[in-house]
C-alpha cells in the first residue's frame, strides 16, 4: 500500500553524498529522515549533524538517534571488520518505529518504506526496529554477513 508520502529531493542529494566517495570531503556517519510537518514528504533532520566522527563509537551515536516515541529512518554507514581481517563500510537502512509512537505515525512509515528503498537503492541490509532491546551490534551483524567480528571496531560477544 503506497502512502502517497514522497521522499523530499534533499535526502537523495544527501543520500547520494553519503554513498559516494569524494577526497578530501568529510562524510555523514547517519542521516536521520523524519517525516515532514505537512505529512507529504519524507525529510532529513536537519536539528541533527552526524559527520563522522573518530572519537566517539558509531553504534552509540546511534542509539542516541532513536526517539523514544517518534518513528524515522536511519542511514547508517556502519564500520565493520570481517574474520578476514577486511574493514568495510556499507549502508544499512533502519526503520525505527517504537512501541510508543503513535498509529497513524507507524503506518506512515512502514507504508513509506518501499518507496525510500525504490528511491534511494544501495543498502547492503535493513532493520526494523520498535523497541531498544531490539537493536545490538550483533543484530546489525547478523544483516551485514555470516563472517563479520566487529562493528565500529568493538567486538561482538
Amino acid at each position: 500500500m503506497d502512502s502517497g508520502i514522497r521522499i523530499h529531493q534533499s535526502v537523495v542529494m544527501a543520500f547520494d553524498d553519503m554513498k559516494i566517495r569524494k577526497a578530501n570531503q568529510t562524510r555523514k556517519k547517519f542521516l536521520r529522515l523524519i517525516l515532514s510537518d505537512d505529512e507529504q514528504y519524507i525529510v532529513l533532520d536537519n536539528e541533527i549533524d552526524h559527520q563522522q566522527q573518530t572519537s566517539e563509537d558509531g553504534f552509540m551515536q546511534l542509539l542516541k538517534l532513536l526517539k523514544p516515541k517518534s518513528c524515522c529512518y536511519i542511514i547508517y554507514d556502519v564500520c565493520y571488520e570481517t574474520k578476514d581481517s577486511l574493514v568495510k563500510e556499507d549502508l544499512l537502512l533502519i526503520q525505527w518505529c517504537p512501541t510508543d509512537s503513535g498509529i497513524k505515525e507507524k503506518f506512515q512509515f512502514t507504508a513509506t518504506k518501499k518507496v525510500l528503498k525504490d528511491t534511494l537503492g544501495g543498502f547492503k541490509g535493513e532493520l526494523q526496529l520498535t523497541d531498544f532491546s531490539d537493536i545490538q551490534r550483533n543484530s546489525i551483524a547478523e544483516k551485514l554477513g555470516n563472517d563479520i567480528m566487529k562493528i565500529e571496531g568493538k567486538s561482538l560477544n
